[in-house]
């Protein structure tokens, strides 16, 4: 059980080594742009995204991306080591339970769930994407926690399975990027067609990376307010 827990991060660490490795080996500097501005929205309808900062950032600008994911992870399991291997402090007094607040979750929950994968799968079609719809959907999981308690919530998704899917969307992710060089083509390039825009299966894998980016937005989001409780006490 032991080998299995370690082997996730083992693998991570690969892929981002071979990510970092593949990139500086296979991309290539051939100057300046001119007229840089009309250049993106050339990138922007290549994708065939209607959303043009969706397309420069999830395609042209996609390394950049992919590193602030990295950074955000990294937080992630900087609050996790932090707190688990510090004392607990004082535990602060909780405050009682509100029906109100508990009645406005379960009305709000399915609503703002609903609005989050709406803005993950639109997120090339209009404002919106993996970061921004990841958020609306972890402010639902604290809007839940301070209803009903962390734990109560907690014990709906256990702690392992939340773990796995963490690191797999962020595998995911690296592994979308580099799978374009098996095929003969650049690094962090597009795997699929750009389809016709303005639909939702248009923009290329540009769909996929808002999904794996919501993903991993919403769980990172989760596991700090879930140490933060635990660390200090119910909400």
């Amino acid at each position: 059980m032991r080998r299995t827990h370690l082997l996730l991060p083992v693998i991570a660490v690969l892929l981002v080594a071979g990510f970092c490795v593949t990139v500086l080996v296979g991309f290539e500097f051939r100057g300046t742009i001119e007229h840089a501005t009309a250049g993106w929205i050339e990138v922007a309808e290549r994708t065939g995204a209607i959303n043009v900062v969706t397309a420069i950032y999830l395609n042209a600008r996609l390394f950049d991306t992919i590193l602030e994911v990295l950074v955000f992870a990294v937080a992630v399991l900087g609050v996790h080591f932090y707190l688990t291997t510090r004392g607990r402090p004082e535990r602060v007094e909780s405050i009682p339970e509100s029906n109100v607040i508990r009645i406005a979750a379960d009305v709000l929950l399915p609503l703002i769930l609903l609005v989050a994968i709406y803005v993950v799968v639109h997120g090339h079609l209009s404002p919106g994407g993996g970061f921004s719809g990841g958020v609306i959907a972890g402010t639902g999981l604290l809007l839940t926690a301070i209803a009903v308690g962390t734990e109560t919530v907690a014990a709906r998704f256990g702690p392992r399975l939340i773990e796995r899917l963490e690191w797999a969307a962020l595998l995911g992710i690296l592994v979308l990027g580099l799978v374009p060089v098996l095929v003969g083509r650049t690094p962090l390039s597009d795997l699929l067609p750009p389809g016709e825009p303005g639909r939702i299966a248009s923009g290329g894998s540009l769909l996929l990376y808002n999904g794996l980016i919501g993903l991993k937005v919403l769980i990172g989001s989760w596991v700090i307010v879930r140490h933060f409780v635990e660390h200090r006490g119910e909400i």
